[in-house]
């Protein structure tokens, strides 16, 4: 698979108060590609934005990406999360603007 260097590059980091008002943070980017997938983005999630869990997911069709992201962000909002960063490279995520513009912090 060629590298594509005219990929775009797309970082969302969200936050809430969780117990004892500590803040939790969500955070999801594509800034690395994955070795035997076409389409792939990572989620990291816990207390601190350097450390935490991290889940890896691949897709072969973008489509099915766009998707899960969707889904992810809505469910998150849903559940109190709030938009903390958005960092979006050529246009390529416009779909996800709706979405996180209803949980921004203003």
């Amino acid at each position: 698979m060629p590298i594509d260097d005219t990929r775009g590059e797309m970082m969302i980091t969200l936050y809430r108060t969780g117990p004892e008002d500590r803040i939790v943070y969500y955070s999801i980017n594509d800034r690395q590609g994955h070795l035997f997938c076409a389409h792939s983005f990572t989620v990291n999630w816990g207390p601190a934005l350097t450390a935490g869990r991290e889940k890896v997911y691949t897709f072969e069709r973008r489509s099915d990406m766009d998707r899960k992201l969707q889904e992810l962000l809505q469910e998150r909002i849903r559940s109190g999360y709030r938009v903390l960063y958005t960092y979006f490279r050529d246009h390529e995520y416009e779909h996800l603007r709706p979405t996180l513009s209803g949980a921004a912090v203003s």
